[in-house]
């Protein structure tokens, strides 16, 4: 069976609902973790190798969103959902995963304050591995420095990660974000570690799709970060088994001109069912065309098969699965 790491909500929770995991004295890594890139799996292997090395769990305290988005009441996209980011860190062999809601409460917590209330009593880490250049508490001010003078005080052993590169360029999730604006996904694999995609919940659309031969499995994009609007090739994962697909990323002008807020529509070649409520990954190939506005919903479906061709040409080409 694949490990499945536990997952919390809360530091009270942790504390309440994993009391071995507290008595053993966890090796912990606190950050965004967005994206779950190389310089995080990197991050978290050492992590994982060194809690074993002190016979103790390897446990991550990460964020539902971005904690620049509370500070600063910006929206950051976000590379994968909350959802997403808890099991890929549990794909990377950690034991328990705290997932938390920033809020005020922690805003105003110091670097001392978080270590020692949170870090130590709340999980009872033995010890803290900390992202390179990452900073902890009010105002930023716990840098590795100043976290590992804090650590010795309250007995948290604590050391930095490396800093990572790909090609010459610093990992970050910032960097891949921009990436998959741009639409360029081979570096965004680069950082990645592997293929970008999307998770979410198939939601109700109007199903128009349906009228014209094209039904699409239908997910949100608010808060999600995601590439140029256009149709693109795609692999889906359904059940467990990945699908060649055909997505489009955009307003959909021919048939909603008033809509504003961009959709994934993604029409799974080869497939009849209903999706609705399922969760589907979409991991994006290649591009085929920008977004455009047809005279009618008879031209909309000639390209839309010629769409499908040339997603099936080149899936076949590109010897994609």
């Amino acid at each position: 069976m694949p490990h499945r790491a536990q997952i919390f909500g809360s530091f009270d929770e942790f504390h309440r609902d994993a009391p071995r995991l507290v008595e053993a004295r966890p090796v912990v890594s606190v950050g965004s973790f967005d994206g779950v890139h190389l310089g995080h799996q990197y991050l978290l292997a050492e992590l994982i190798e060194w809690a074993r090395r002190e016979h103790a769990p390897a446990v991550v305290v990460t964020f539902r969103r971005h904690p620049r988005e509370y500070m600063l009441n910006i929206e950051i996209p976000s590379l994968n959902t909350a959802e997403h980011k808890a099991r890929l860190l549990s794909k990377a062999g950690v034991d328990a995963v705290v997932m938390l809601d920033f809020d005020e409460n922690l805003r105003q917590l110091t670097a001392e304050q978080f270590m020692s209330r949170c870090i130590k009593q709340q999980v009872g880490a033995r010890a803290m591995l900390v992202g390179f250049n990452n900073r902890i508490g009010k105002d930023g001010e716990g840098t590795f420095p100043v976290l590992r003078e804090i650590g010795k005080g309250i007995d948290i052993d604590v050391r930095e990660g490396e800093r990572i590169e790909v090609s010459g360029e610093a990992m970050s999730s910032s960097a891949i974000r921009k990436h998959v604006a741009n639409g360029d996904f081979l570096w965004a694999r680069k950082m990645l570690g592997r293929p970008y995609s999307l998770v979410g919940a198939v939601i109700e659309g109007d199903k128009r799709g349906r009228t014209i031969g094209f039904p699409t499995a239908n997910i949100a994009l608010k808060g999600l970060a995601y590439p140029p609007q256009g149709v693109y090739g795609a692999r889906c994962k359904l059940n467990g088994s990945w699908r060649l697909g055909a997505v489009n990323i955009g307003t959909r002008p021919t048939v909603d001109p008033e809509r504003v807020e961009p959709l994934l529509e993604v029409h799974v070649l080869d497939f009849d069912g209903d999706l609705y409520g399922k969760e589907i990954e979409v991991e994006f190939l290649f591009h085929v065309r920008g977004e455009k506005k047809f005279h009618s919903l008879d031209e909309l479906k000639q390209q839309l098969q010629k769409d499908v061709g040339e997603i099936h040409r080149r899936a076949d080409e590109e010897d994609y699965d």
